[in-house]
């Protein structure tokens, strides 16, 4: 290695933001000092939008929020400026909300690339086209003006106005695929809400709660509390050893199976339905601890 190749090494270090010095004189050369400054991150555009992902779960997950920001502000210092527009749209056009996960719903995995074109279009305010996969598997083309993208229950969904429904609509991020921005603005329209997150959460829990019930548990409220996400209902205090529990979820078994963990003894306000999941669920259960699938099967 030559003078010249060590002292052009050199200076592409300090260009990185790497603190070197030099040491003049007889025995001397050069110093990398620690700990000074962070160099420019080597990140891709899927790379920097992963590292954004998981400081936001920090966040709704763990409450965080102060050591979530300040691992952010220092990121957003050294990221390259090509990415700064990828980062800022995340940050603008994006949103979390912990509402925990959706009961016996699988989570699927969410394509970077898409998000980041979604979180773009959103920034720039530009049409989309793309496929979407229905709940029965069907897929159709689509039409749309993105305009938020929330993280909820353990999923993604894009806040959009629909052109061939002519009205606003969620749409799970995991169920699009072929999305292309296309060289047409957005129409100027009103948000459907002030508060997107909240509008976007409540669309998706209505959805999810298919079946309603109410339910008075034998536990105290700090007992109880904890296993009500938002998502699913309410609990409200009756007595200090009682709670009312009202909420929902896509099945009657379902939520007989998610009423079972909290641990304590269970009234049946209301509806029959409810009663009638907790006594196939004790049939099951039966057979289980007999061993025998067949116990209690009519003919």
């Amino acid at each position: 290695m030559t003078p010249r190749t060590v002292r052009r090494d050199i200076g592409r270090l300090r260009q990185l933001g790497y603190p070197v010095t030099t040491v003049l004189g007889a025995g001397g050369g050069y110093h990398l000092e620690a700990g000074a400054t962070l160099p420019p991150l080597m990140f891709d555009t899927d790379e920097a939008v992963a590292v954004m992902i998981a400081l936001r779960n920090t966040v709704a997950t763990t409450g965080t929020v102060d050591a979530a920001l300040t691992a952010f502000e220092k990121l957003q210092r050294v990221m390259p400026p090509r990415l700064q527009p990828v980062v800022e749209g995340f940050v603008d056009h994006t949103s979390s909300l912990d509402l925990g996960t959706a009961i016996g719903a699988p989570t699927e995995p969410v394509d970077i690339t898409t998000l980041v074109l979604l979180t773009r279009a959103c920034r720039e305010q530009r049409q989309i086209l793309c496929q979407y996969r229905r709940h029965s598997g069907e897929t159709t083309n689509r039409h749309l003006e993105p305009l938020h993208l929330v993280h909820t229950m353990g999923r993604w969904y894009l806040l959009a106005y629909s052109l061939e429904s002519a009205e606003w609509r969620i749409f799970r991020v995991d169920r699009i695929s072929d999305a292309a921005i296309i060289n047409k603005p957005n129409y100027s329209r009103m948000p459907p809400a002030d508060d997107l997150t909240g509008y976007v959460t409540t669309r998706v829990t209505t959805g999810w709660r298919q079946v309603t019930g109410t339910v008075r548990v034998h536990a105290s409220l700090a007992t109880v509390e904890p296993w009500i996400k938002p998502a699913w209902g309410t609990v409200t205090e009756e007595t200090v050893t009682t709670c009312i529990v009202n909420a929902g979820a896509d099945t009657y078994v379902a939520m007989a199976r998610w009423m079972l963990l909290i641990g304590a003894h269970l009234t049946v306000l209301e509806p029959a339905g409810l009663r009638t999941a907790l006594a196939e669920l004790a049939v099951d259960a039966t057979r289980i601890a007999a061993d025998d699938p067949t116990l209690n099967q009519t003919t």
